[in-house]
């Protein structure tokens, strides 16, 4: 039973972290530029992205320490799961603790000296790093959420058909008795 609920809670964490990944990266972070121009909406994501790349941190984390537990308690297969998981951990720590702060204090940088192009040369390099960590972690939870998907789907099984000399047993002892 406790296997089960780890299980419900590892896709329930799955399925959150995913959807908020793909709103992140393909519909807020966009959406900004658009409506609101380069300058503010550079400031929006540079005040919403770390709190997202700490939250995507602390998701991984919790999916990691889950199937560490089920890789105790349960028969499925967890080696694969644990490896890539912890592959994405290690990419959402280096976006919480480094890339993003530092593609922050660069961005702050350049605002202070416009004129600097080495400044801006570095915060663009700093972002498109953030970015590829961003997409592969996106990536990579698509990838297990679509393989959960897949796993909870089941088929019942046909029920074979019941002739009379086929019935069941049943503990009525008037059926016994007649036959």
């Amino acid at each position: 039973m406790i296997p089960r609920i780890l299980w419900l809670v590892y896709g329930y964490i799955l399925v959150f972290l995913t959807g908020g990944t793909i709103l992140m990266t393909l519909f807020v972070a966009p959406a900004l530029f658009v409506h609101l121009g380069t300058i503010k909406a550079g400031e929006a994501v540079g005040a919403l992205f770390p709190g997202y790349f700490h939250l995507l941190f602390t998701g991984l984390l919790v999916e990691v320490l889950l199937l560490l537990i089920l890789s105790k308690l349960s028969r499925r297969p967890t080696k694969a799961l644990l490896a890539t998981f912890s592959i994405g951990l290690l990419l959402s720590g280096l976006l919480a603790f480094y890339l993003g702060p530092r593609a922050s204090s660069l961005k702050a940088l350049h605002d202070a000296l416009p004129a600097d192009t080495a400044l801006m040369s570095a915060f663009a390099a700093a972002h498109r790093e953030s970015f590829m960590a961003n997409l592969v972690i996106l990536i990579g939870l698509l990838g297990a959420t679509l393989s959960l998907l897949s796993r909870t789907v089941e088929y019942p099984a046909p029920s074979p058909a019941l002739t009379p000399e086929k019935r069941p047993p049943t503990d009525r002892p008037e059926e016994h008795r007649a036959g």
